[in-house]
């Protein structure tokens, strides 16, 4: 074995003087000459792909450690869609929200303008494949995802898997401090008075789904919004729940709703479930607190996947963070 791998390193050397001297296309016959002495069945024929691999490809021809383009000096961008969020953004490539916000100067992670360059805090890094590397063992090697190294690299994509010698691009975080004042887009502000059961004789609601508000109750565009919007990243697969036990008296198609359901709580306490993608309930139905009432959706005057929610009392609107724990 060891002499093979002496003929090996020999036949390298020839190469690279053949590389020096003749040019590319000299350097790729000796290559090929190089895996066509492995004999059948040899254990290290991997050598000599990685061999052939340094010749076709001259970064990867540089020792390791020493690679032309270790590290990019700008950092990966990602331009906001429609529907974005930066925690969905951030999940996505595997950063923290927090760190995406502090890193972009967001003062406000709710406000997403659509077409925004958000700068990722990661760059490119190069490594070189070492035989028996996979893109799963790469993934968690370099802590990252195998989606996240297939869109680094497209030819990757193209092949769907790596191999010995391969030079390929690396996620490699850059450090950010985190303020204390950015806020976690799913957290509630505890609102300055809360409906309790002694004073209004309803019992405690509970959110409708977890997620993350991208529109508040009050004033929008010159209109009043009644209730709140929650975004969840699991979209048409988000359940929605019954926020307190009570009757449907609505269960179908509504205008600019959409899908909605209304239950009736009892002493005057009404809730809103609009822009549903499916109703699981019918009217009439009794339902108890946190059973499905249906799925996230679009339908209806919706400009993304989210639930609206809405409380009222009386008939009156009251603003659902105030009765929300």
């Amino acid at each position: 074995m060891a002499s093979k791998k002496a003929l090996v390193a020999s036949s390298l050397s020839l190469c690279t003087a053949s590389w020096l001297a003749s040019g590319q296309g000299q350097a790729v016959h000796a290559a090929d000459d190089i895996q066509g002495m492995n004999p059948s069945g040899w254990k290290d024929e991997r050598v000599a792909e990685a061999v052939l691999y340094q010749y076709l490809s001259p970064i990867s021809s540089v020792a390791e450690g020493n690679l032309a383009a270790g590290k990019e000096s700008k950092p990966l961008t990602y331009k906001v869609k429609r529907g974005d969020t930066l925690y969905g953004i951030g999940k996505r490539y595997g950063v923290d929200y927090r760190k995406l916000a502090a890193y972009n100067r967001i003062k406000n992670p709710r406000l997403l303008p659509v077409g925004k360059v958000l700068k990722l805090p990661l760059k490119r890094k190069w490594v070189r494949v070492k035989e028996g590397e996979t893109l799963e063992s790469l993934a968690e090697k370099h802590k990252t995802s195998k989606k996240m190294l297939i869109k680094l690299n497209p030819d990757v994509a193209a092949a769907g898997s790596v191999y010995t010698g391969q030079v390929i691009a690396v996620p490699s975080p850059v450090k950010v401090k985190v303020p204390k004042a950015v806020a976690r887009p799913e957290s509630r502000s505890k609102p300055k008075a809360r409906v309790t059961a002694s004073a209004s004789g309803a019992a405690s609601f509970s959110w409708p789904v977890w997620g993350q508000i991208t529109s508040r109750y009050g004033w929008r565009n010159g209109r009043m919004h009644n209730g709140i919007d929650i975004w969840n990243e699991k979209r048409t697969s988000s359940v929605i729940r019954a926020s307190l036990g009570g009757r449907v008296i609505q269960a179908g198609y509504s205008n600019g709703y959409g899908n909605l359901v209304v239950v009736d709580h009892g002493n005057g306490w009404v809730t809103y479930y609009a822009h549903l993608s499916r109703i699981t309930v019918s009217k009439g139905q009794v339902v108890s607190k946190g059973q499905s009432l249906g799925y996230m959706g679009q339908t209806g005057n919706a400009t993304g996947v989210h639930l609206h929610f809405e409380v009222r009392r009386n008939g009156r609107p009251v603003n659902p963070l105030s009765v929300l724990p």
